[in-house]
């Protein structure tokens, strides 16, 4: 699996380093250890044979299965890779044999299968491995050793591996071995996703000045990121305590020093209002958070915001995202300034994902507000909108339908029912005026039943799940019908209320 570097190209074969001999060695050993060499060798000749990868998937996925099979054979031994030691020079006529070289095409594509990446399209963040967790403990992960096996593969795995790091703050670990060893390893010129968690338990006696040397660390380290794409902070309660009145501070210290990292930033998640504040309403005030989102004006795409209040400053600060693509912006109250919300609709030119999060207590200001939001997205913005999560309450059919009349080219559309107890007509209209549609999240509507739908123009749906809707679940099954008339490619899976799948149809 040897493939010269670029530098070695123009050496004679009998003048490569002896290293290159030994990593050749390392990966027939490794192969035969895992009884892959029949696999492996097929592998290389089709690809010897084709010189195209995408001819060779079949015995790709042959080589993929047989690797994990081995994996799990081995999983009881304590080492699985086989110890480097020296080794007999090999011949020249054993170094050129076409079956032991693959170019870095294949060999990328080996690794994007072993490592469970996507192909062709990129990963969503919960299926891209945490660097931290894989890696800190060395011995612990296959994938770094792999990596270890020759240049070419070194080269396709460490920047694949490291391109996102997730600090979870409450995790009991040396913090400051952590930090040295990244800063030490030069690993940020790898990251383009930093994500930070942390679930306050006040048992874990965290300080202002333990959590301010963590937050530190992680700033000090994003400076080392020269271009990161994400930036997402998740905080969290883990108990019904509130938090020790010197968190806060240090808490907004943070998004102040690190928001300087974040110029090149084009998705921001930031979810905090599940912390519950110092006081007794539980109000937490991050004025800081305006410092990130005026840094990234200019380049981010995607907002994802959750807070317990937007300072004014912040709520300017998004409307001059001009750019974004993707939103979710909830505060748990927005005050006096509910049609904040709706100013921040129409600052959006080019919304295609839109996730609409009611604050916890609902007035006549917020109702205002949310007609308006619906009439004016239905008007403005119907036919680019691709994605659209929302509550929908009975009452609020009415609109509902005329927005989804007005977007032709919805793909996804995820529905959570409000105090939602009859069968309503809104269904009949999604089948009716939504062909693109490729998923379905229904949520909570106990009485709809999909009975009275007449016209079902759906041709691409793929997937639709279903929690909390009884009737929806029972005989007649209108999502069987569907997918038996028109759409056999359809999945269904049913869900209970805590989120467990009981039925896959």
């Amino acid at each position: 699996m040897v493939f010269p570097t670029q530098t070695e190209k123009s050496k004679p074969i009998g003048d490569l380093p002896n290293h290159h001999q030994e990593q050749s060695d390392e990966y027939e050993n490794i192969i035969l250890n895992t009884g892959c060499y029949q696999e492996n060798q097929e592998l290389q000749l089709c690809f010897t044979d084709k010189r195209d990868w995408r001819l060779c998937k079949v015995e790709l996925e042959k080589f993929k299965e047989c690797w994990k099979n081995s994996k799990k054979k081995q999983s009881d031994k304590s080492d699985a890779m086989p110890r480097a030691r020296h080794r007999r020079k090999k011949s020249k006529q054993q170094i050129q044999r076409p079956n032991h070289k693959l170019p870095p095409e294949l060999i990328s594509e080996i690794f994007e299968y072993l490592w469970g990446g996507i192909l062709d399209e990129p990963a969503y963040e919960y299926e891209i491995p945490n660097a931290i967790d894989d890696h800190f403990s060395q011995e612990k992960s296959d994938l770094f050793r792999v990596s270890m096996v020759c240049s070419v593969w070194r080269q396709i795995a460490i920047p694949r591996i490291w391109q996102k790091v997730k600090f979870q703050l409450d995790f009991d670990r040396d913090w400051e071995s952590l930090f040295q060893w990244l800063m030490e390893g030069g690993y940020g010129r790898y990251v383009r996703q930093i994500h930070v968690e942390y679930d306050y338990d006040p048992k874990q006696n965290e300080t202002a000045l333990s959590l301010d040397e963590k937050f530190k660390g992680i700033v000090e380290f994003a400076e080392t990121v020269p271009s990161m794409h994400t930036f997402a902070v998740r905080f969290n309660s883990a108990t019904a305590d509130h938090i020790s009145e010197d968190l806060p501070p240090v808490m907004d210290s943070f998004f102040h020093e690190i928001s300087v990292s974040c110029k090149f930033v084009r998705r921001v998640k930031i979810h905090t209002s599940g912390l519950r504040g110092p006081n007794k309403d539980d109000t937490l005030n991050l004025p800081s958070v305006s410092n990130i989102i005026s840094m990234v004006t200019n380049t981010v795409r995607e907002v994802d915001l959750m807070m317990h209040v937007a300072t004014r400053e912040t709520i300017e600060a998004l409307c001059n995202c001009k750019g974004v693509d993707r939103a979710l912006v909830h505060c748990c109250s927005w005050g006096d300034t509910p049609s904040d919300y709706y100013s921040l609709l129409m600052s959006w030119k080019h919304l295609k994902n839109l996730q609409i999060e009611p604050p916890h207590n609902v007035d006549l200001n917020w109702e205002e507000t949310y007609t308006k939001s619906l009439q004016y997205l239905s008007e403005n913005c119907g036919d680019q909108l691709e994605e659209l999560w929302m509550p929908l309450r009975e009452e609020d059919q009415k609109l509902f339908c005329n927005l989804v009349e007005h977007t032709p080219n919805l793909k996804v559309l995820a529905l959570e029912g409000k105090d939602f107890e009859n069968d309503g007509q809104f269904l009949n209209v999604v089948a009716r005026t939504t062909p693109n549609l490729n998923y379905i999240h229904l949520s909570y509507f106990p009485a709809i039943t999909g009975r009275d739908v007449k016209v079902v123009n759906w041709g691409q749906l793929i997937d639709v799940n279903i929690m909390g809707c009884e009737s929806l679940e029972k005989e007649p099954r209108f999502f069987d019908r569907v997918k038996e008339e028109c759409c056999p490619q359809l999945n269904i899976h049913i869900y209970d209320l805590e989120g467990n799948v009981v039925e896959n149809r």
